[in-house]
């Protein structure tokens, strides 16, 4: 019984502290919150010992950090790349929505464009919402 509920309790608390860490990554921005991201999800490993993820991960910091702080083409950059084509897209659907309705196309051509256009106000959103 005592066994039980020190492997309870070791559990519990292992997922706090995964989730206390997780939620101090998100206060992070750009190459800073990738980095501390990882390093979450390696300490995870590590307690587990899974270790091909542990290599798999250890890579993945390495070229973060390098690709931060070395200057060629940061994490930073290409998020911004990222967020730059969803907001694109987004600029587009609402052109194509605009000229559907001053051409009084069918309304289901114009719902149909409506929900493309949600669609991708949703990815951009969803994109600087987890990013940024």
């Amino acid at each position: 019984m005592i066994v039980q509920l020190r492997g309870v309790f070791i559990l519990f608390f292992a997922f706090t502290i995964s989730g206390f860490a997780q939620s101090n990554c998100r206060e992070l921005r750009g190459c800073e919150r990738k980095i501390c991201e990882l390093k979450t999800k390696l300490t995870e490993a590590k307690q587990y010992g899974r270790t091909e993820q542990i290599r798999g991960l250890e890579k993945a910091i390495t070229e973060v950090e390098s690709k931060c702080y070395s200057g060629k083409g940061t994490y930073a950059s290409e998020l911004e790349k990222k967020i730059q084509s969803k907001e694109k897209k987004v600029q587009e659907r609402t052109i194509e929505l605009n000229q559907a309705i001053q051409e009084r196309q069918k309304s289901e051509k114009i719902e149909k464009k409506r929900k493309k256009l949600a669609e991708a106000q949703y990815e951009l959103d969803l994109l600087k919402k987890n990013n940024l």
